[in-house]
């Protein structure tokens, strides 16, 4: 089994808009990454009640813990993606991951909170930024920070 080094977490900033001192502690985070999770379909089974019971759980502003797998086969950029109880969810998608790898290689923190679905009338088609990459998958959005 892969071995995973954690990251040490602060106090949860879940809803930190309803906590003052949460928001300014957010506030001081830095937005580096927002996309969807990748091999989503391979950790939660969506037709067990277990499955849907989890991703209904994974609500805007859920709190995701995000480990690196440096023994990973198949990307050497590997970073997971998981509930705050542990549960496996999927990866980073390897098209946008090596940045922040290296960053966590080297000490800096990072937090993940799901995101609003995207709404559709908000893209522009015509803008290639807005496509996804083929691994990821939208149906749990989520944002990556960097501490300040």
């Amino acid at each position: 089994m892969a071995e995973y080094l954690k990251q040490e977490q602060p106090a949860l900033l879940r809803a930190g808009y309803f906590n003052r001192d949460a928001f300014r502690q957010k506030g001081q985070m830095l937005l580096v990454l927002q996309t969807g999770i990748a091999g989503l379909q391979f950790h939660v089974d969506r037709n067990s009640d277990e499955g849907r019971e989890l991703l209904q759980s994974l609500t805007p502003g859920t709190e995701l813990k995000l480990f690196r797998d440096p023994n990973n086969d198949h990307d050497r950029w590997a970073i997971m993606v998981c509930t705050t109880e542990g549960k496996e969810l999927g990866y980073i998608t390897r098209y946008k991951n090596e940045t922040i790898a290296r960053l966590m290689d080297i000490g800096k923190v990072f937090h993940a909170y799901v995101d609003e679905l995207p709404d559709d009338d908000e893209d522009d088609e015509d803008d290639p930024r807005n496509d996804p990459t083929p691994t990821e998958n939208f149906r749990v959005p989520f944002s990556v920070y960097m501490e300040g």
